[in-house]
């Protein structure tokens, strides 16, 4: 059990790893790189800011003004005749704070006008209070400056409350300076904001004091309460708004990309020196035109020494030669490429030696050193592109071409062309298609040269790998046969 969920384990992981893992291929190449997106990494970036979250506010930041209009409601010890409605008497509520965060603040405030006491006699009266608020919605539906578009606060605070009208009842003297009792207030607030300096507020408040308030009773205890409803603006001063934390994270990443992509620069640059160093010498990479077998069948028909014994051994050698060009795989003798199957091939070969065992020596010199060529009739010349392309390598090898055009010309000989791509990388159409086009040029080639195109014969192999150097998969190979 325990083996099976280790190899469920080990597998899920290699799942996650390929998934994650973005691998391009390059065509007709095996070099496998991470893909990275120029992009991408020239898009600007757009912060984003953490949530919730953001800077202390200075002390020109985020000041306020409240103006609010209501109504108050006295209810004293002992509270006398008449129901609240009964005490109802207009209200002015001033005030001036500010915000430290979004949702911890401060204010000092006025409240005042008159209040009927417990007898039903008006009284003027102050309050001036201190209050600590604390808004329960400052990370809702926030704006770009961090601003809720609704504020719940509730608060708490201290104060002193003033009745103008207030008299010692133990003296005969009026109009005396009144009592300045000690209050606490308290009370629940609710904002909506119109604008970034401007909301709507509304509320409701209560103050309690001592039981004397009211110019009734002598108790000191907390008896006399207070209850205002009111309504007004909030006025924002200074800047508003808070200054928003950035979230660090895509930058973060985007520097790890960044270090990525610099990484893998280094290792292409690496990578490309070893291959311009490697290609400097073009014979260090690919395979070599080997004439070794008809080269030297030439050499002896050339000085007219050779007899039947030394033309057959010179026969055999073509045939060793295109046999084995099918044992490295430059010609499978048992597949079909394309139309053509590729037995053709080395019987072709070995028809040309039995019609070289036949031909006339004077015959022979004549193919042999037109021109000088250095190219052997039944031998395969390589011509090699650059990577996924039709492009020659060295345009060099044209000449070649020439030699080949000239002895197909005065011999009437045809010329047989097989395209060849990398098959390490590309999709087996696209190593068909590029081998075909690889093919067809050195046939334009040819007939730009005065070769009748109906002594051509093109042929593919599409994708191989017979050569441990990838670059020398990439060929055109061409033979001379009657």
């Amino acid at each position: 059990m325990r083996k099976n969920i280790l190899l469920f384990l080990t597998g899920c992981l290699a799942a996650m790893t390929v998934s994650a893992s973005n691998i391009h291929h390059n065509a007709d190449s095996i070099y496998k790189q991470n893909l990275f997106s120029q992009e991408q990494m020239l898009l600007p970036m757009n912060s984003t800011y953490l949530k919730n979250v953001s800077e202390a506010a200075n002390w020109g930041r985020n000041w306020f003004i409240e103006i609010k209009g209501g109504a108050s409601a006295f209810l004293g010890s002992p509270i006398g005749c008449g129901d609240v409605f009964d005490r109802i008497t207009p209200a002015l509520q001033v005030g001036v704070g500010k915000w430290f965060t979004p949702a911890i603040g401060g204010r000092v405030g006025f409240q005042g006008l008159t209040f009927k006491n417990a007898e039903f006699k008006s009284m003027k009266y102050q309050f001036y209070h201190a209050d600590l608020m604390y808004n329960l919605t400052s990370g809702l539906r926030q704006n770009e400056y961090g601003l809720s578009l609704w504020d719940i606060v509730p608060y708490v605070g201290v104060g002193m409350v003033h009745n103008a009208d207030w008299s010692d009842p133990c003296s005969c003297a009026s109009g005396s300076d009144g009592s300045r009792p000690f209050a606490f207030t308290y009370g629940l607030e609710i904002g909506y904001r119109i604008g970034n300096r401007v909301k709507l507020v509304a509320g409701v408040s209560g103050l309690t004091t001592a039981q004397n308030f009211d110019n009734i009773g002598s108790s000191i205890k907390f008896k006399d309460n207070m209850l205002t409803v009111s309504a007004g603006l909030s006025i924002t001063l200074g800047k508003a708004g808070w200054k928003r934390v950035v979230d660090a994270t895509p930058y973060i990443e985007q520097n790890a990309y960044l270090k990525d992509y610099i990484s893998y620069m280094k290792d292409e640059n690496i990578r490309l020196q070893k291959k311009l160093s490697g290609e400097k010498d073009v014979h260090a990479v690919y395979p070599k035109n080997n004439y070794s077998g008809l080269n030297s069948l030439r050499a002896r028909l050339s000085e007219k020494k050779s007899d039947a014994s030394e033309s057959k051994s010179g026969n055999d050698s073509i045939a060793r030669k295109l046999a084995d060009d099918a044992e490295i795989g430059l010609v499978d003798a048992h597949a079909q490429i394309g139309d053509c199957h590729l037995d053709s091939l080395l019987s072709a070969g070995q028809k040309i030696s039995d019609n070289l065992m036949s031909a006339n020596n004077n015959e022979l010199d004549s193919i042999e050193n037109s021109g000088n060529s250095k190219i052997t009739v039944g031998i395969p010349v390589y011509f090699f592109f650059q990577l996924n392309s039709d492009r020659l390598v060295d345009e060099s090898q044209i000449v070649n071409l020439d030699d080949i055009a000239k002895i197909s010309k005065v011999h009437n000989l045809k010329v047989t062309i097989f395209g060849a791509a990398d098959s390490a990388t590309g999709t087996q159409t696209i190593n068909q298609e590029l081998a075909q086009r690889r093919a067809r040029y050195i046939a334009q080639m040819l007939v730009d040269k005065g070769v009748s195109e109906s002594l051509i014969h093109l042929h593919s192999f599409g994708g191989i790998d017979k050569y441990k150097v990838n670059d020398s998969n990439r060929f055109a190979v061409v033979t001379l046969t009657e």
